[in-house]
């Protein structure tokens, strides 16, 4: 039996380069010491005329693995059939996408949208089943098996129609009066303020209520995330959006789109450039960063932005991303130096493949410097985009990366006024007490003090994002909640707890609805005024 591949996470891998190159490290430390800015840490290794040769010697040295291939396609679409005849419908679904990332001819490309198309009809999507069976048509689909599609188009059709009313979730919008005036995605009930003890936070303009949504933040760039598996033909590479029935990029069989508009958005955008080193990242590095590849695309992205210069703050342009925290001085200096390391890599392949400063008006020292820069802001602003799906069964997974320069203003405590959640990649920040007028809003990094005692909870926020909370929690050091014997033993409690518990398997939208209704009646138990 083979031995089972080990799937490291980004900062496993950094570990592990860590020790592999300790003894260069150990040499050269003296003089890396001496950079004082990213372009300058790269600087360190591509000024380096051995150390460029050599990576040049690894990429020519690479055989990019094959992006578009008929006789692929077509053995993924086989295996496809396998399962769709034993109703595995959805991993049927999945080796037909898997075939038409690889079709390069439109035979083959018609073939999988038409296989598909069955698995589709079965799984009871008939709207994106007629869309794949238009195009297979599209693509020049085989005559002598048009009878059955046509059949399959036309049963989809009568199915669709008569069908109960699907009521599709929506985010929730800000309506028109409440927007900010000052905040693209905040309600006008909260404010930005700074002092020197917090910087910019958060602050209530008027008193808010449970369950108030404070915020709609849709994400400034998201990545999908490089370790889903199969599950990543089933989301959009642009925007992360659930799709049982994505389009392939014209060029790689990395990249799939929910719509046409998102594959022409980042073909503009960034893709027409990522494109082209997707094959060879993972093979040159060891694997494939989702940090390392998130800020590439968010250094493509600020090359192709057009100016804005309104007032308002704004979630959708990057000045509002180049004003956050980057802890560039958070890692040690031996990771800061094998990070520089690998980031040089990758800079002498976007060189030797893309030929980008041809195109643009950059310096290639503001690349390097964005470039190095996002992948120390990344570490602590990124957040992971966790997606829903529903089934044979609900479950959850994670997704993807997402950054959003609004939410990052929040504040951690242990004990937030807020939480948040996803719809698909847009986030909503809803209040979880009652804020009052002039109060901060906190959300929490992660640390709760009704899991995590004071002294676990501290060592995580130093490691990750090193500073030490000063919450109410923590100054009092409040006892996680399975020593809050009054509160967990009050039979009315009791009743809130067992049906949020119950509630737990419904999807997100209507657990957020039965969370928000659990929380006002615990809050009023409570505060004595139920």
């Amino acid at each position: 039996m083979a031995a089972e591949k080990k799937v490291f996470t980004d900062s496993e891998f950094i570990e592990l380069q860590v020790q592999r190159y300790r003894p260069r490290y150990l040499k050269e430390e003296s003089e890396f010491k001496k950079c004082t800015t990213n372009a300058e840490r790269m600087n360190f290794f591509l000024n380096n005329e051995e150390e460029v040769a050599h990576i040049k010697s690894k990429i020519q040295q690479i055989k990019p693995h094959v992006t578009k291939c008929d006789i692929r396609a077509s053995a993924l679409r086989k295996l496809g059939n396998v399962q769709f005849q034993n109703k595995n419908d959805k991993d049927a679904l999945k080796l037909y996408t898997q075939s038409l990332s690889f079709a390069k001819s439109d035979e083959e490309v018609s073939f999988a949208y038409g296989n598909r198309s069955a698995a589709l009809f079965y799984m009871g999507f008939y709207e994106e089943c007629l869309e794949d069976i238009d195009r297979a048509f599209k693509h020049g689909y085989s005559e002598s098996r048009s009878a059955k599609l046509f059949k399959r188009k036309e049963d989809a059709t009568k199915a669709y129609s008569s069908r109960k009313k699907v009521v599709k979730v929506k985010t929730y919008e800000i309506p028109q009066s409440e927007m900010n005036p000052s905040i693209q995605s905040a309600r006008n009930c909260i404010e930005i303020q700074t002092n020197e003890k917090y910087g910019r936070h958060i602050v209530a303009s008027r008193d808010i209520a449970i369950g108030e949504v404070l915020a709609v933040d849709k994400p400034y760039a998201v990545a999908l995330h490089t370790d889903i598996s199969s599950d990543r033909f089933l989301f959009c590479h642009e925007c992360l959006k659930h799709c049982y029935n994505v389009i392939p990029c014209l060029n790689c069989n990395e990249a799939l789109y929910c719509t046409e508009a998102c594959k022409a958005k980042a073909f503009q955008n960034y893709h027409k450039y990522e494109c082209l080193i997707l094959p060879y990242v993972g093979q040159l590095l060891g694997i494939k960063f989702d940090f390392w590849l998130f800020s590439l695309k968010i250094t493509l992205l600020v090359m192709t932005e057009e100016k804005n210069d309104e007032t308002m703050y704004r979630s959708d342009r990057y000045k509002e991303i180049s004003e956050l925290e980057d802890h560039s001085n958070a890692d040690s200096l031996e990771k800061t130096y094998v990070s520089a390391l690998l980031s040089a890599n990758i800079f002498v392949l976007i060189k030797e493949k893309i030929k980008i400063f041809k195109e643009f008006v950059v310096f290639e020292e503001k690349f390097k410097e964005l470039f190095f820069s996002h992948q120390q802001m990344f570490k602590v602003n990124a957040v992971t985009i966790i997606s829903s799906h529903e089934n044979d069964k609900f479950y959850t997974s994670v997704t993807g990366l997402a950054i959003y320069s609004f939410y990052s203003l929040f504040n951690h405590s242990c004990y937030p006024n807020t939480f948040w959640n996803t719809y698909e990649s847009t986030m909503v920040v809803r209040a979880s007490l009652p804020i009052k007028k002039g109060e901060q809003c906190f959300i929490s990094y992660g640390p709760y003090f009704a899991y995590d005692d004071k002294t676990e909870r501290q060592k995580r926020l130093q490691r990750l994002y090193r500073f030490t909370c000063g919450c109410r929690a923590c100054e009092e050091n409040w006892p996680k909640v399975t020593f809050l014997t009054a509160i967990v033993d009050h039979k009315d409690i009791k009743q809130v707890i067992k049906k949020l518990t119950e509630n737990q398997a419904l999807p997100p939208p209507r657990y957020i609805l039965s969370l928000h209704k659990g929380l006002e009646t615990a809050y009023r138990i409570l505060d004595g005024t139920s």
